[in-house]
């Protein structure tokens, strides 16, 4: 296995909802819109499935892992894409069937909705077997942390406010987003020390028309 290879191993499910989420509760790591003030921030199937996809987020398969921001943890495009295997036993297969291994996520043949396929947010998950594949299909590898194991899918929820500059929340966050703006937010992590970050719209928007040159670069 490639991971093996790398030294490494696929994540348990907790682990990869704690790094998909990052430090948010919200439906998707970046707020309660599917869109970051009108910005597309996952790769999902726009427009008639399974006829047309219009593209709008920039992609019509799989992109790279980076055509999108990472969350407060640095993970990107954990939302739509692939699929991403876990090493958590599905729960809900069947006694008569072969043993089922948790994806969570959802891809980029998915939906904002639901109204086909699946719904592409953070709480998104199926079951399969260890010898399927297909073409959004994927996963990342994650490293044993201090405590020299996976972390357990059964553990305690984590701490609120884990990875936030100290003595902030989420909600404290959103407020100096809402009166000071993005740069405002930016300036403020930055001088907190968290090593914390968002991007604004602005900067988003040129990061994705840069992954597209490169797209196209790559395609002539």
């Amino acid at each position: 296995m490639y991971c093996e290879w790398k030294g490494k191993r696929l994540p348990t499910e907790t682990e990869w909802e704690y790094g998909a989420r990052g430090t948010s509760e919200h439906q998707w790591p970046w707020g309660e819109e599917a869109t970051l003030e009108g910005t597309h921030m996952m790769n999902i199937w726009q427009g008639k499935f399974p006829t047309h996809n219009t593209e709008e987020d920039g992609w019509i398969g799989t992109a790279p892992v980076d055509a999108f921001p990472g969350n407060q943890l640095g993970i990107s495009s954990a939302i739509g894409n692939v699929w991403e295997w876990t090493q958590t036993i599905y729960s809900h297969a069947e006694k008569d069937e072969p043993e089922k291994y948790v994806l969570r996520g959802g891809s980029f043949v998915d939906s904002v909705d639901g109204s086909f396929n699946h719904l592409a947010r953070a709480s998104t998950r199926m079951g399969n077997t260890a010898d399927s594949g297909s073409h959004n299909s994927g996963f990342r590898c994650a490293s044993d942390g201090a405590d020299g194991a996976p972390y357990s899918d059964h553990a305690p929820k984590r701490r609120e406010g884990a990875g936030l500059p100290a003595g902030m929340n989420q909600e404290m966050l959103q407020q100096i987003a809402a009166e000071k703006g993005v740069e405002g937010l930016q300036q403020f992590l930055a001088e907190s020390g968290s090593g914390a970050s968002v991007m604004t719209p602005a900067q988003l928007r040129e990061r994705q028309q840069q992954l597209k040159k490169m797209r196209r670069e790559a395609e002539l």
